[in-house]
């Protein structure tokens, strides 16, 4: 049966965590695209972060006028996880023009705009996370100016920004439900070992068939990861304790699951599934919740 997680007494607990950083790893590939936004802003107002630029290379040709020239020389791009936004400074033009902005972000989107002489401008997007592996994204900016006469240039340049996922990652506590005694007379006496990223852990209490169980000290949280950090589903198996005649079963914690977390959809996930013990036919549901959330930033 499903159940909400409540608490219970336990008799034992323990918990090991390993030394090694924490690494896991997912289920499903993460698409997720945020819409692209241009806001002005005022001079100093915005903090570059963590700034790549490069030139795409693609122009041959020189401005057709200083403002273009201005502003192409100008343009900067700050990027970090999957979010970029292409800046330009405050006052570039001159002579009474006013300038139209295309930002395309790669492939995937373009954003529109006018620049803001007196705050300046920033064209923001969230980019797909793709398979979290870091990627270079080109932003490209086209730029038309309209000057005061009616004459129009254009004028197009480019910058190069590194893309790479970051997710934030949660487990919450686990609930064991015992479906199936295992004792003939009395509770079932249960040790219980679960292994994930750099954490193992091992319980061991007392159920009737039908009870609930829950273990906080299951719980755990990573915060920027990204698919290098390797994070990995949890692995759990239990065990009757007093079934162990001969020495026939020896145990021990769970095996590292080959299982990876990431990339992954931005989520709320519900785990559940029905085991056996290791070493009897009695079984228990185990279920726990996974939170995922794509990371996007303010650049």
């Amino acid at each position: 049966m499903d159940r909400v997680l409540t608490s219970k007494s336990r008799r034992l607990g323990r918990l090991t965590k390993a030394a090694a950083a924490a690494t896991l790893t997912a289920t499903a590939a993460l698409t997720l695209g945020g819409s692209a936004h241009a806001v002005t802003y005022a001079g100093g107002a915005y903090n570059s972060g963590t700034t790549y630029t490069m030139s795409d290379g693609t122009n041959t040709s020189s401005p057709p006028t200083q403002n273009l020239a201005n502003l192409a020389h100008d343009m900067w791009v700050a990027s970090k996880g999957v979010s970029a936004a292409a800046h330009f400074d405050r006052g570039l033009v001159s002579g009474g023009s006013s300038v139209a902005i295309t930002v395309k972000w790669g492939s995937v989107a373009q954003t529109s705009g006018y620049y803001s002489n007196t705050y300046g401008s920033r064209f923001a997007f969230n980019f797909p996370a793709g398979d979290g592996t870091q990627r270079w994204e080109v932003v490209s900016a086209t730029m038309t100016e309209r000057s005061s006469t009616g004459r129009t240039y254009t004028y197009s340049t480019g910058r190069s920004t590194p893309i790479k996922a970051l997710w934030d990652v949660s487990f919450s506590p686990l609930d064991f439900v015992l479906l199936s005694d295992c004792a003939n007379f009395g509770d079932s006496n249960i040790n219980l070992y679960f292994t994930y990223s750099g954490v193992q852990g091992q319980f061991s209490f007392a159920l009737g068939k039908n009870q609930a169980h829950d273990i906080p000290e299951f719980a755990h949280s990573w915060t920027e990861v990204g698919v290098s950090d390797d994070l990995r589903m949890p692995n759990v198996n239990f065990y009757d304790e007093d079934f162990h005649f001969s020495g026939a079963w020896i145990e021990g914690p769970a095996a590292l699951s080959d299982q990876r977390i990431l990339p992954a959809t931005t989520g709320s996930y519900s785990v559940s599934w029905v085991q056996s013990a290791v070493n009897n036919s009695c079984q228990a549901r185990i279920s726990y919740g996974l939170q995922i959330n794509l990371r996007t930033y303010n650049v």
